[in-house]
């Protein structure tokens, strides 16, 4: 397909007014991929935003090249969630740091892995060739790897425990603290719950630990997941996120691990044919940032940032529930829209199977290899993340503030 055809496949029905609006709130990178806005009876390429987004750009003190992984308006009619869901957030966060710095900084957003998949591109942050990126902890765990505490299965529990960790002081100062030593910052995180993804090669229920013998399933970079999978009685391999799809359409993996929200975005409907609630862990999509890239900002402009940060993860937080009911489609009530419009089969364990589960995952019966584990990545953060999680306040608060 020629790029004349790729513009005029990707042709938006938007005014001139909205097409600059999506130009300026997604960046020059995002502006300039070849969209098309249908403006009268002529067609205008976004080049004129993309025009005023380089002056943008050229007046700004500061620059921050942000490369997510996920892609920008993917769905231009859904409710919310726009964009590809583990990256939500990420549009208004730009515009949150132009309009709060004055314009002193700029958000350069490329978007849809063209700085690299999420390690390659978090390598980069961490290295200062690049100033932001999307990255999961279970993938950033190789680069920090304290974050690998989060994933001992069972431990955190209901994602109001999630946002006692993230809006936490004391998870700041330890867990956060750990990671910005390897000059990596979290911006924002996503607490996606994990659930299992089978193919339509696997005929039976997943209910209970048992039913996974002998199933080929595909896990992430994250130790304490891949742990879960040697002692559940399955054949786990890692295998990365682009060769997922073709993975699960040809039976090299039976299953996979993750969130929903991500499976869907990720256009694997198709060849999934139950997902399960098993919920043992999350999959913490996040945006960082390089700690010294942030460090070195004149004082006013850092606290832009960090007040950024915040104000995005409360997007994050005022969006979660929309997200899973109005685009996602695993709540039990809402919309026939996304697993539910797939026709999808969604199984919801209850108590009694869930509690069989977390009981063949506990410390109690693993010591050996989950102590170990924990001992390796942090004893004393799984301790406080334990204590937080318990008496912690899901309220958001700026977490780097007393």
């Amino acid at each position: 397909m020629t790029n004349n055809k790729k513009q005029e496949h990707r042709a938006l029905n938007l005014s001139r007014r909205e097409a600059l609006q999506i130009a300026a709130r997604y960046g020059v990178a995002a502006a300039s991929v070849g969209f098309a806005c249908v403006v009268g009876d002529g067609v205008v390429s976004f080049a004129e935003a993309a025009a005023s987004e380089a002056e943008k750009k050229a007046k700004a003190k500061h620059v921050m090249t942000l490369g997510l992984d996920g892609t920008l308006n993917l769905y231009p009619n859904r409710a919310v969630a726009k964009h590809s869901s583990w990256i939500h957030g990420a549009p208004e966060y730009k515009e949150i740091v132009e309009k709060n710095s004055n314009g002193q900084i700029y958000v350069d957003i490329h978007d849809a892995g063209a700085l690299g998949g999420q390690t390659a591109a978090l390598k980069k942050v961490q290295q200062g060739i690049i100033q932001g990126a999307s990255c999961s902890t279970q993938n950033a765990a190789q680069l920090a790897p304290v974050w690998n505490v989060l994933d001992v299965p069972y431990t955190v529990g209901p994602v109001a425990n999630h946002w006692k960790l993230i809006f936490s002081k004391e998870f700041n100062d330890t867990v956060r603290a750990q990671s910005e030593k390897r000059r990596l910052t979290t911006a924002i995180i996503m607490p996606y719950l994990r659930w299992l993804e089978m193919s339509h090669n696997v005929k039976k229920e997943i209910r209970k630990p048992e039913d996974l013998k002998g199933i080929k399933m595909r896990v992430t970079g994250s130790k304490l997941e891949q742990a879960c999978f040697e002692i559940l009685p399955t054949n786990s391999t890692p295998i990365a996120w682009s060769e997922v799809f073709t993975a699960l359409k040809d039976g090299a993996v039976d299953g996979i691990h993750t969130t929903p929200t991500s499976v869907l975005d990720g256009g694997m409907a198709p060849v999934i044919g139950q997902i399960v609630d098993t919920l043992m862990m999350y999959n913490n999509d996040s945006i960082w940032l390089n700690t010294e890239w942030i460090n070195a900002l004149p004082g006013d402009l850092k606290e832009v940032v960090l007040e950024a940060n915040y104000l995005g993860q409360k997007k994050i937080y005022d969006d979660y529930e929309a997200i899973h009911r109005e685009a996602i489609g695993t709540t039990v009530d809402g919309p026939k829209v996304g697993w539910k419009a797939a026709n999808t089969k969604i199984i919801r364990l209850s108590d009694a199977e869930r509690a069989v589960w977390v009981d063949f995952l506990s410390i109690d019966r693993n010591k050996s290899k989950l102590n170990t584990l924990i001992d390796q990545f942090g004893r004393k953060e799984f301790e406080l993340v334990l204590n937080v999680v318990k008496n912690g306040s899901p309220e958001p608060k700026r977490w780097w503030k007393a």
